[in-house]
């Protein structure tokens, strides 16, 4: 199974135009703080076919922070796809997403008299 790099601009025109699905294998804190919109949260450790979104007729892109775990996860799935199936690894992750501009999702900050009290 061929492991394709992808740069954030190339992914941002697939996932705009409905190409693509995006799986997220960082950790559920991670994902809380900012992830991409639409991404699916995959955690690493639990990585398989059996846990990822319908992607039929679609490429199917994986991300992490940098790339690394992301490629861990391509070399993971590599076992599970179609020989001849392709998936794709964000290059640089989402640092590289948010460096090339583009927006990401975050959790609502909290402010101070919420912190104080407890609420929200």
């Amino acid at each position: 199974m061929p492991i394709q790099p992808v740069n954030a601009a190339s992914l941002n025109t697939w996932l705009e135009s409905g190409d693509a699905v995006l799986v997220d294998v960082r950790e559920p804190q991670e994902y809380a703080a900012e992830h991409v919109a639409g991404a699916t949260l995959v955690p690493l450790g639990t990585v398989c076919c059996a846990k990822l979104p319908d992607y039929t007729g679609k490429k199917l892109v994986i991300m992490c922070k940098l790339g690394g775990r992301g490629g861990k996860a391509c070399e993971k799935l590599a076992g599970e796809l179609p020989p001849r199936a392709v998936v794709y690894n964000l290059d640089g992750g989402i640092e590289a997403w948010k460096k090339a501009g583009l927006p990401v999702e975050r959790a609502p900050r909290r402010g101070f008299m919420n912190w104080l009290t407890g609420r929200g």
